[in-house]
């Protein structure tokens, strides 16, 4: 897996997902093989002192420092101060991250290279079949619904949808600052605001191998109190974008690459 200039950073968000990160990390080597594109794999394992959370050891014990990388720190936020903690250590052209918890296919990383390869800014899944259970599959329906209709992001759904990939350029225009679960509708909303293409992509939605979900009714509020205050203008993180548009102008792969993303795998 070495590759000393990767083109495209894998971020993997772990925590709390000790039991599924190698079976991930082996589905994503099968991929890199398979694509042949110069591939780095950045596994994110901060954690809460004190929890007994044995993620940090699992993902250390993986990471060769050569095209794998380990992150682990004391957390001071969460799933948006993870994510830019990871994307920090991310040197490729292309960024794209996925939760470690099994629910989205890592196959489905190369899916998001593909759609960014081919002139996209911005790249997300859209979670077309689901086994989290008709609660949750609700919940989602509302939120997306509301989402839409607050911020007028049609005919985008799913802003939740995993995995999401950015050029390096979009990255460095959107000066991500969220710590906690709204960062997936501040890549939307500030990609949108740039005037940035952002484009969908089908992915599966599987059960979950991690042991436990960490979205519970406290989450739902927080992704409610952050879309009031966005559409308020009152949100922090809406006047961090910068808003150039040479910041967003994308580097083409070489034509061989392209050849290679033209026909994904069945």
């Amino acid at each position: 897996m070495s590759q000393p200039s990767p083109e495209l950073s894998v971020v993997v968000l772990c925590y709390g997902a000790a039991q599924g990160v190698k079976l991930i990390l082996e589905q994503l080597a099968d991929e890199i093989e398979s694509s042949q594109v110069p591939t780095e794999v950045i596994l994110v394992a901060n954690y809460w002192p004190g929890t007994g959370d044995d993620t940090p050891e699992a993902v250390l014990g993986l990471a060769d420092g050569n095209g794998i990388v380990a992150v682990s720190a004391p957390k001071r936020g969460g799933m948006g101060w993870d994510l830019r903690s990871g994307l920090r250590r991310a040197k490729g052209d292309y960024l794209v991250f996925l939760d470690g918890d099994g629910q989205v296919p890592p196959r489905s990383a190369f899916d998001a290279y593909r759609v960014l390869a081919g002139g996209a800014a911005v790249a997300k899944g859209r979670r077309l079949t689901r086994e989290d259970g008709p609660l949750r599959r609700v919940t989602s329906f509302a939120f997306n619904l509301l989402f839409r209709i607050l911020f007028r992001t049609g005919p985008l759904w799913d802003v939740n949808g995993q995995p999401k990939g950015m050029t390096r350029n979009a990255y460095e225009a959107f000066n991500l600052s969220t710590d906690d679960w709204f960062t997936d509708a501040e890549i939307i909303l500030k990609a949108r605001a740039l005037g940035l293409r952002v484009e969908e992509f089908p992915v599966p939605f599987m059960r979950r191998r991690a042991p436990r979900s960490f979205v519970g009714p406290a989450t739902v509020v927080e992704f409610a109190v952050n879309m009031a205050r966005w559409r308020l203008g009152r949100h922090a993180a809406v006047s961090t974008a910068r808003p150039s548009r040479t910041h967003v102008a994308r580097r083409a792969p070489p034509a061989r690459q392209r050849r290679k993303l033209s026909a994904p795998r069945d």
